[in-house]
């Protein structure tokens, strides 16, 4: 009965309400047996691109399937910490290659994510694993350092040479890589306005903060950091699958080919225009820039929405004067982590017809690819911004 259901909905369906009563603990003090459960837990999938019409035909005729489904052991096998990170590996490796995600649920902040056992089965199953870094999804770090058999892991962040922290240690064994990232976390950024602090949502009793520093570690929004993990991954298949080397070569260069199409796409939506943005989180900076959208968030909201006591009221009711003088153009939301103070700025902006734009960190809702995740994202800037 469960596997009838599992197999009724998709990878990108989320059947989270159900599969959640069966997920697994955290992965601390947990043997690898309980992976027998963890087959049914509704992040654990399997994914591979769905087709649009840009993609390389190598991608259209690709499947979802549950993770519980035996995998083609024939083709090397990626686990990616976020189904935004697994769907770039899915673009690279198309039918050539098994895609295995953490992360897939809208309602879960990656920061926070708990690993399962199944979480810890998969990686040692992997011979690639890709992570965000920049403190952005260190469960995922730490599980990759506690299998025997250590892949070789992407790090998005370390590859992005955004960080002033980080050095060329982005694509190596897990063992070394997770040194490397302690020695990042340990120096201090230089100060920058990307900085992301991280609120409590209504109905959590504690803080989560997204800031590493001031650095902005989200860097999924960043059209070239992008394009530098997918030559990554292209470059780690070819390597572990030499027979598939010039499928992933010719998927590489199509998916950098849309994502060039999708830069000139964002450096046209500020073309000619003074747009400016309030955004109660900066998750999604580097987009913002490519776009020529300025960045006007107080930087004591910034600084004080990531601590425990919040926003003073004091600066929340300058930050509300900026809405209703009509003199930023834009909030920007974070639509999975919206919390008392983001929602009153919500009311507010829509009461002075200032457009709110949501942004995500993993896939909303019929968004399977990551062409499709940004292209959404820029629409939804466009028709905001005309």
């Amino acid at each position: 009965m469960i596997n009838a259901l599992i197999n009724k909905y998709a990878f990108f369906s989320r059947p989270f309400l159900l599969l959640r009563l069966l997920k697994t603990p955290t992965i601390a003090g947990v043997t690898l047996t309980m992976s027998l459960l963890g087959g049914l837990t509704g992040c654990q999938k399997q994914t591979d691109t769905q087709s649009t019409s840009n993609q390389s035909p190598s991608n259209s005729s690709a499947t979802t399937v549950s993770s519980n489904t035996v995998i083609d052991t024939q083709l090397p096998t990626v686990y990616a910490t976020t189904n935004v990170w697994g769907s770039v590996a899915k673009a690279v490796g198309g039918d050539k290659v098994n895609v295995i995600v953490g992360v897939d649920d809208l309602s879960q902040d990656p920061h926070d994510y708990q690993a399962t056992a199944t979480d810890k089965l998969n990686i040692t199953k992997s011979a690639v694993m890709l992570v965000n870094g920049g403190g952005y999804d260190d469960w995922g770090m730490s599980l990759a350092q506690s299998v025997s058999h250590k892949p070789v892991l992407i790090n998005a962040v370390a590859l992005s040479g955004l960080s002033p922290n980080t050095d060329n240690a982005a694509d190596e064994p897990a063992s070394e890589q997770h040194q490397h990232d302690t020695q990042h976390e340990t120096k201090t950024a230089d100060p920058q306005p990307s900085d992301h602090p991280h609120v409590p949502s209504e109905g959590h009793s504690e803080v989560h903060s997204h800031s590493h520093g001031d650095f902005n570690e989200h860097v999924f929004f960043s059209l070239d950091t992008a394009k530098k993990v997918a030559e990554a991954v292209n470059k780690q298949l070819a390597a572990t699958s030499p027979a598939n080397q010039a499928i992933y070569a010719k998927n590489t260069q199509q998916f950098i080919q849309q994502i060039d199409a999708l830069k000139v796409k964002a450096q046209q939506i500020g073309q000619r225009k003074a747009i400016t943005a309030f955004a109660t989180e900066p998750v999604i900076g580097y987009l913002l820039a490519d776009m020529g959208i300025k960045d006007v968030t107080p930087k004591a909201y910034a600084v004080q929405s990531e601590t425990d006591a919040g926003v003073s009221v004091k600066v929340l009711n300058d930050s509300k004067s900026l809405l209703s003088n009509k003199q930023v153009g834009l909030l920007v939301v974070n639509a999975q982590t919206e919390d008392a103070t983001s929602k009153q700025l919500i009311t507010l902006a829509k009461a002075s017809t200032v457009p709110v734009v949501a942004v995500y960190e993993t896939f909303p809702d019929g968004v399977t690819s990551y062409t499709q995740f940004i292209e959404k994202t820029l629409d939804d800037f466009a028709a905001a911004t005309r």
